[in-house]
């Protein structure tokens, strides 16, 4: 199953990236009251880091399920 552990590791190395966005450095960075396209800043940070989270747990699911086919 050494494949089943290739995979726990790189979801551990997402959820500690996926903490380490959404900390307060990285928040205070973008908390500036600057708008794009009518949107805060850090609005737009935070839904591109969810995004990007979802579109890489997609990826990772998708390659799980073509290692056990």
């Amino acid at each position: 199953m050494r494949g089943g552990d290739s995979i726990h590791q790189r979801l551990v190395v997402f959820f500690a990236l996926g903490v380490l966005l959404l900390t307060f450095p990285f928040l205070a960075v973008f908390n500036r009251p600057v708008w794009v396209g009518g949107i805060p800043l850090l609005y737009v940070y935070l839904f591109a880091v969810w995004l990007l989270g979802i579109a890489a747990l997609a990826l990772l699911s998708r390659v799980r399920w073509d290692d056990q086919e």
